[in-house]
């Protein structure tokens, strides 16, 4: 809660984080492996090429309809562009205000819910 956003970064590296690396760290504190994000999601995000997250969540897990411990949500930001929030404690982790936030889950509507 409270890590600032930056897209790309490693926590541990540049004391901060991006919705990719939140999202996988807390599948890793549920014991939950994932695969490693690539240069080329990045390439693709920079280029507002946002379809790299639907594509890639397909291989992290299955499309389902509840949210449950190691549920990773799709979500439309007010932006227009697209991140990803992590089901945590009943609610949600996502960046807000370029911020680490939990949001209780009837706060947020994910447009698709992934899961393993």
């Amino acid at each position: 809660i409270g890590l600032p956003y930056r897209l790309g970064a490693v926590p541990e590296k540049h004391g901060a984080a991006d919705c990719l690396t939140l999202a996988k760290a807390v599948l890793q504190w549920h014991g939950i492996s994932s695969p490693e994000p690539t240069r080329a999601w990045y390439r693709r995000l920079r280029l507002k090429d946002y379809s790299i997250f639907q594509e890639q969540l397909e291989l992290w897990g299955n499309k389902t309809d509840a949210a449950k411990v190691g549920t990773v949500g799709l979500i439309h930001c007010l932006d227009g562009s697209y991140g990803l929030a992590s089901f945590y404690e009943g609610g949600w982790l996502q960046f807000r205000d370029r911020r680490v936030t939990w949001i209780p889950s009837s706060a947020l509507t994910p447009v698709a819910l992934y899961c393993q």
